[in-house]
């Protein structure tokens, strides 16, 4: 028989030759797989610790030594805090405290019509009546004078009214924050122990000389701080 002869009558395909009505075997079955015990997960029973984040420190610029990218053509780099923002200029801190000073004049001129008229009044002036009136105001001075700065500079807007006119205000050198009125009385008795002592005919004059020392003292300095920056740790900057 050829490969071209079809299979006899009653042969199908797939059958056993010999035995039409007879199928092949199936294929075996395959053998199943040996399950895998259920072993514990060592990450499961002993977990990793999760350590925390780091924590990213709060960038700091080095002072404005370089211009931004993109600054156009002519830009002066002013020094920066450490949280980037620009320090004050010295000709505005002059003019800032020369307003408060002015406002401060204010009551004080008021204390001293005061005190001037009860010596009129109670009959001309003696050396002694005049002298306990100076001390008097001297104290009365000092209260205004450093109430006005420790709890304006020591707000949350850090702020007294010269400086808001000016647009700058005192922050905290590290985190950039307020001061809290006792580091602000402390930096304008640093500025300022006039405050204390302008009252004391020798003690006062030298006073005086320091504060225009202290006052020039930004000049100098790569951070634009003054000796009174340097003891509370502020700076001053702009804000507008």
């Amino acid at each position: 028989m050829s490969d071209l002869t079809p299979p006899p009558e009653g042969e199908r395909p797939g059958s056993i030759p010999g035995r039409p009505d007879q199928a092949p075997p199936p294929p075996p079955a395959p053998s199943p797989r040996l399950s895998q015990p259920n072993l514990p997960n060592p990450a499961a029973q002993f977990p990793l610790p999760q350590m925390p984040p780091p924590r990213t420190p709060p960038p700091r610029y080095p002072p404005g030594q370089y211009p931004p990218p993109g600054a156009p053509n002519g830009y002066v780099a002013v020094p920066l805090d450490h949280f980037g923002r620009p320090l004050a200029a010295w000709w505005q801190r002059l003019l800032a405290i020369i307003l408060d000073s002015l406002i401060l004049s204010i009551p004080k001129g008021f204390i001293f019509a005061i005190a001037f008229g009860s010596n009129v009044a109670g009959g001309g002036f003696t050396s002694g009546t005049w002298g306990l009136s100076v001390l008097v105001m001297g104290m009365v001075f000092a209260v205004l004078d450093l109430a006005y700065f420790a709890l304006l500079n020591g707000s949350e807007k850090g702020q007294t009214v010269g400086q808001m006119a000016l647009g700058i205000t005192v922050r905290d050198e590290f985190n950039g924050g307020a001061l809290g009125t006792q580091r602000a009385g402390l930096r304008i008795l640093v500025l300022y122990p006039g405050i204390l002592l302008g009252w004391v005919p020798i003690l006062g004059a030298i006073a005086g000389i320091y504060t225009l020392v202290a006052g020039l003292s930004p000049l100098w300095d790569s951070r634009r701080q003054g000796f009174h920056d340097k003891v509370a740790h502020t700076d001053v900057i702009k804000v507008r």
